[in-house]
């Protein structure tokens, strides 16, 4: 069971070694780049247009269990660069960052719409830095206009923190990240999934996650920790390598934790 499809990358490996997949994918865009990909495999593979949310009610009404599930929680090329939906700082595109249209809050609403305690309570979530000072000077700066592009946002950024450029990268990366995580609800959608992934898992099933930030590593570890269902198979997140960060340097940040559905009458 692939939750995050993306391009299908992980799902293709999967299927050139013999597995039936189910995957999920709520990005209409990226969904027509996997089907296209993986057509050649549509005998063993089923794709539903849902966030991994839903696995469990998927599975269920289909009355199988996984041998394994992957959740891949970093956000792939393709949405930072070609969706036009606001996710990069690098880009002057609509502040939408949804990640299915089927949503209806942008993160255009909630700069613009949201009380000051609220978008407050958004940033130090996201622990941004500043998370009060930021978001009364959002308040006020949307008295003077409205605000509707990334290009906007970046300049209201480096306004407040006013850092040399050479070191405010990942400050705005930061803020762009806790503004997606609320319009995407990806915390409590990752939480949800945690509780209910250990029942859709045969016995000795595994559940592998990888992360690309404290916020959803914390989640993972102490979830994988506390589920007695679950045995714990990497007392410490596996990494990527040198070598392999050199290829993909997005691939920096990313943590895999792995555990293991015990067998059903040990809880």
């Amino acid at each position: 069971m692939d939750g995050t499809l993306g391009p299908g990358g992980h799902t293709e490996a999967f299927l050139k070694r013999g597995a039936r997949v189910y995957a999920f994918e709520w990005n209409e865009e990226t969904l027509k780049i996997a089907e296209e990909r993986l057509r050649p495999y549509s005998d063993k593979l089923k794709i539903y247009p849902l966030n991994f949310v839903k696995i469990k009610e998927v599975l269920m009404k289909e009355g199988v269990l996984a041998d394994g599930v992957l959740l891949d929680l970093g956000l792939s090329s393709f949405l930072l660069e070609g969706s036009g939906r606001g996710f990069s700082f690098q880009r002057d595109e609509p502040l939408d960052m949804r990640m299915s249209l089927a949503l209806k809050v942008t993160a255009e609403e909630i700069l613009n719409r949201y009380s000051e305690r609220e978008l407050e309570e958004i940033f130090s979530k996201g622990e941004v830095p500043k998370a009060k000072g930021l978001a009364r000077f959002i308040c006020e700066r949307r008295k003077r206009e409205r605000l509707v592009r990334t290009s906007q946002l970046v300049s209201l950024l480096r306004d407040f923190y006013r850092l040399h450029k050479k070191k405010e990268k990942d400050l705005l990366a930061i803020v762009f990240q806790s503004l997606r995580m609320e319009v995407n609800q990806e915390l409590n959608n990752l939480e949800r999934a945690l509780k209910e992934i250990p029942d859709i898992l045969k016995p000795k099933g595994r559940v592998a996650i990888i992360s690309f930030h404290s916020l959803e590593d914390r989640l993972v570890k102490r979830a994988f920790r506390e589920d007695e269902r679950l045995l714990v198979l990497t007392k410490k997140p596996i990494c990527p390598s040198a070598e392999e960060v050199k290829e993909n340097p997005r691939a920096r940040s990313a943590k895999m934790r792995v555990a293991e559905r015990r067998p059903y009458d040990a809880g």
